[in-house]
């Protein structure tokens, strides 16, 4: 027995079904698929989260028919079948169940994906503007439970064990559950008795054609967190009945707010719903609980207290699939943690397919392999990087489990880079988990760590590495076109020196950085405004991140001020040109982050030398963490060819 985290590995029979542990690997937004088709990504990418030792996978988003797609739909076709039967036995190699999400996107489904007109629980605006959804007849609901149902005949017979059924995020069967949605005044509509009938009719579909041994899960959403919303007492009621057919449910939460767990929020967002549940006495099926559960001492604490019986993760199993192996062999501190940034839900990456910041492998594991298993070079090599930033940390990291003998040079006292803000930043708490994490996983390598070593071209001659790793970051762009610049610092010297920090604040600069400076400053309960001459501000965020930071603005009431263009700095105000108008901002202190320049001078002395050099991270492109560790990671990866 696992002693460390015993709650977490012990089995949990489940009917006729035996989970090797708690852990579930949750369904991810996979939108890949070609001519209805899943594409070669599938099977590798559920086969490494099998490997890593998850209970069950799931594979996400199997729309139940046309008029429901929300996602590119996966044609449930006989021919299609064996592709569906190989996602399933790359699931059960490794010892781990095999499960599919079943959805249905009601008033929410989108036009590109279907033959058929949205439909849900009454007349309401789709995704297409100026169309409505139909209100559904009792035929057209009869047909969506003939939908479901044949669908998990299908999965079923393409060798799943399990089905999923989305029954949360805002997806028809909570459409019909909300009596904000719903407002129908028929036998479907009005009390809470009314409302869940379609839901349960859509279960009762389900278990007559599958019968009564096949495993048949649902993901709820525990509550609507909105005045006039169902709460989790009417989930726990929906839950009395929907266990005749159901044998584990799954907890979540509606509303996108609430659902987008990025590094804004709090840990386990949902486990007061799953406990709620559980505690309730009235729902006798195992309960999960799912939504920023990123560590596996977290899960056991949820799972001794009594909080749900098992954990579901998606991030934290994107991020590093081994989490569960390595929590297992009592290695936590070796699982890449999670950052929250949400760049696996970005809608710029779901052009090819999904990526994960610190996980350069994930979804890529048909073309690159699998992450644990990157294999030695073909030729060892003496390699130097230069700088000890996440870029450099990545690359010294990778070059060294690659069998290479590294040196890694940092100018400063100490490993982390631009994430050393972290240190004494009040909300970025995940990304300075992994900002440590690298530093330890450089540190008990094998790496020969200098710190306070400037490179120079005659000392890296000096040395005669085989390879050079340039990661030497980017410096801030000062801001030289505004009068009165030198009256202003750059926004990292909020963490540098936070003894120098006034109490009403400028910040110069709506981007991400600005923006979560300000946050940063709002939390510690400064008055602050931050300027963006732009229409939007944190142009550079992805959707999802940027949605959880546009509501932490609203929640922080941080002052952000668009279309602003700044005219002068002065020691105790900033004046600012906004709809053609000046205005005088009186303040105590102004910073500014107007973006970074690559430090990249060393690049073209050492390039003269001979020596073959790769630019990584800020050094290459100035960014954010995913650029540095991809690029660092693949820069090592590229080492010992020849």
């Amino acid at each position: 027995m696992n002693t460390q985290f015993p709650n977490l590995f012990t089995p949990l029979r489940v009917k006729n079904v035996l989970l090797k542990n708690r852990i579930m690997s949750a369904p991810n937004m996979l939108f890949q698929t070609v001519d209805g088709r899943p594409t070669e990504y599938y099977a590798p990418y559920l086969e490494h989260k099998a490997r890593g030792g998850a209970a069950i996978v799931n594979l996400g988003e199997v729309s139940v028919g046309d008029g429901g797609n929300h996602v590119p739909e996966m044609m449930k076709t006989h021919d299609n079948l064996p592709l569906f039967a190989e996602l399933s036995a790359a699931i059960h190699e490794h010892g781990a169940l095999a499960s599919a999400e079943l959805t249905h996107g009601g008033i929410k489904t989108k036009p590109e994906y279907n033959n058929r007109r949205a439909m849900g629980p009454v007349e309401a605006p789709t995704m297409n503007p100026g169309v409505t959804s139909l209100a559904m007849t009792r035929e057209m609901m009869e047909e969506v439970c003939r939908q479901y149902a044949d669908t998990a005949e299908y999965v079923y017979l393409a060798g799943f064990d399990a089905i999923l059924l989305h029954f949360g995020h805002g997806w028809l069967p909570a459409q019909f559950l909300s009596p904000i949605v719903n407002t129908r005044t028929d036998e479907f509509g009005g009390s809470l008795e009314n409302r869940m009938r379609f839901p349960l009719m859509i279960l009762k579909a389900i278990r007559d054609r599958v019968g009564p041994d096949r495993l048949v899960m649902a993901r709820i959403s525990g509550s609507e967190r909105v005045e006039g919303g169902f709460t989790v007492e009417d989930m726990i009621c929906f839950l009395e009945k929907a266990q005749a057919y159901i044998d584990l449910v799954e907890v979540s939460v509606e509303g996108l707010q609430n659902n987008m767990t990025a590094t804004f929020r709090p840990l386990g967002i949902n486990t007061d719903l799953s406990e709620a549940i559980k505690r309730s006495g009235r729902v006798n099926i195992p309960v999960y609980t799912v939504g920023a559960v990123l560590y596996p001492e977290q899960a056991e604490e949820i799972i001794a207290s009594g909080k749900a019986d098992g954990v579901s993760m998606s991030r934290a199993l994107i991020a590093d699939p081994y989490f569960p192996e390595k929590a297992f062999a009592g290695k936590a501190d070796d699982i890449t943690p999670c950052i929250r940034c949400l760049g696996c839900c970005d809608s710029d990456n779901l052009i090819r397919h999904f990526t994960c910041s610190v996980n350069p492998l994930i979804g890529r594991e048909a073309r690159l392999g699998f992450g644990e298993d990157i294999g030695k070079a073909k030729n060892r090599k003496r390699v130097l990087v230069i700088g000890g930033g996440p870029a450099g940390m990545t690359a010294a990291i990778t070059a060294y489990r690659r069998g290479h003998d590294v040196i890694l040079w940092e100018k400063s006292d100490k490993l982390g880079g631009l994430l050393n803000f972290t240190d004494t930043d009040s909300i970025k708490h995940d990304l300075h988990r992994y900002k440590n994490f690298l530093i330890a996983q450089t540190e008990k390598s094998g790496i020969k760590v200098v710190l306070n070593k400037t490179a120079t071209a005659a000392e890296v001659a000096a040395l005669a590495p085989d390879d050079v790793v340039l990661a030497a970051g980017s410096c801030p762009i000062e801001p030289r076109f505004i009068p009165g610049w030198e009256n202003a610092s750059h926004a990292l010297a909020v963490y540098r020196d936070p003894a120098s920090v006034g109490d009403n604040i400028v910040i110069i600069g709506g981007g991400l950085v600005g923006v979560e400076t300000g946050l940063h400053l709002r939390t510690l309960g400064k008055t602050v405004t931050v300027l963006e001459m732009e229409k939007e501000y944190a142009r550079d965020g992805g959707f999802g991140y940027k949605f959880g930071l546009m509501y932490t603005v609203r929640e922080k009431q941080l002052n952000v001020i668009t279309g602003a263009r700044c005219r002068e700095i002065r020691r105790d105000a900033v004046v600012y040109e906004k709809d053609g108008k000046d205005e005088t901002l009186p303040c105590d202190c102004v910073y500014y982050a107007v973006g970074m320049r690559s430090e990249d001078s060393l690049y073209t002395e050492l390039a003269a030398l001979g020596i073959r050099i790769t630019a990584a991270g800020d050094c290459r492109k100035p960014g954010k963490v995913a650029g540095a560790v991809h690029s660092g990671y693949f820069a090592a990866m590229d080492i010992g060819k020849f």
